[in-house]
């Protein structure tokens, strides 16, 4: 997907905008609920820095190639509107602003009907502060997240096979509750886990609903979820790569059996995590991005 915007599209409230350059947008894929889109920008003439503003959401592209390239991760939240879609390219002063414009298509998620223990469809009373504890945990973790890229390409945690049902609404004990945020992976009891990509541990523990849960932080906006382990290898604030070993799998919380919940945000967008899978090897930024 190549959208050409030029200076005609440039927006500056209140001012007749100054000359826009122009810019090159090239998308990995057609933009879906639930999806990931790498993005690529490449101006006319170099620029100091260009933030992707997405409604409330605004973080800085990667700089490369003397200011003339800009990359980045879009996600698409799984309950996402479909259809028309707008964003803006922000050069530092504001001076500059460009909208980019794209659909975006529906995820087509299905239906699960699932039998639990009632304890995990209603909490009880003696649980209930627990559980906020937990949520509250989680949030901290995502609010610890590093700024700055940490990753260079993914790769799937467990060698098992996913049965497809991420964005899945999920009927528990013939009650919709929810919908499901991750990928379940048919991994039996004991099979190691390993991180999908470089990052780092911002939150190890037992949860209620999760059970045996690992968060990694991948930098940028990105982090990884790791549910239901049986046990945890690594701890808050280890540094890990590729293929690291966080633990092994296992059916502790909300679980009909043995299996990796596996799953990714981006920037508080609820993604499929397979969509990492996909994106192109991206070096560590360098001095160039830096500049």
């Amino acid at each position: 997907m190549n959208l050409a915007l030029f200076a005609a599209a440039a927006l500056a409230a209140g001012a007749v905008p100054a000359p826009s350059p122009g810019l090159t947008v090239t998308a990995s894929t057609a933009p879906a609920q639930g999806g990931v889109v790498a993005i690529t920008v490449t101006s006319e003439r170099p620029l100091p820095a260009l933030v992707l503003a997405d409604g409330d959401t605004r973080f800085p592209l990667e700089r490369a190639a003397g200011g003339t390239v800009f990359r980045g991760l879009l996600g698409l939240d799984l309950a996402a509107s479909t259809g028309a879609r707008h964003v803006v390219f922000e050069a530092p002063g504001g001076a500059t602003r460009v909208a980019w414009s794209f659909r975006v298509v529906a995820g087509r998620f299905r239906v699960q009907s699932l039998s639990v223990d009632p304890r995990f469809v209603e909490v009880p009373k003696e649980e209930q502060e627990r559980v906020k504890a937990d949520q509250a945990r989680v949030a901290e973790a995502y609010r610890r997240g590093s700024a700055g890229r940490l990753w260079t390409s993914f790769k799937r945690p467990v060698d098992a096979p996913s049965n497809g049902n991420f964005g899945a609404r999920r009927v528990y004990n013939g009650k919709t509750r929810s919908f499901h945020t991750g990928l379940d992976l048919a991994a039996p009891e004991g099979t190691p886990v390993a991180a999908a990509g470089d990052g780092r541990v911002v939150l190890a523990g037992d949860l209620y609903f999760s059970g045996g849960t690992v968060l990694l932080d991948h930098g940028a906006g990105l982090f990884t979820q790791y549910f239901h382990l049986s046990c945890i290898d690594v701890k808050e604030g280890d540094t890990v790569t590729k293929g690291t070993r966080l633990g092994a799998s296992g059916h502790t919380g909300r679980v009909t059996g043995p299996h990796l919940h596996w799953g990714a945000k981006l920037f508080g967008a609820r993604v499929n995590p397979e969509n990492l899978l996909a994106l192109p090897a991206w070096p560590l930024p360098g001095a160039d991005a830096a500049h």
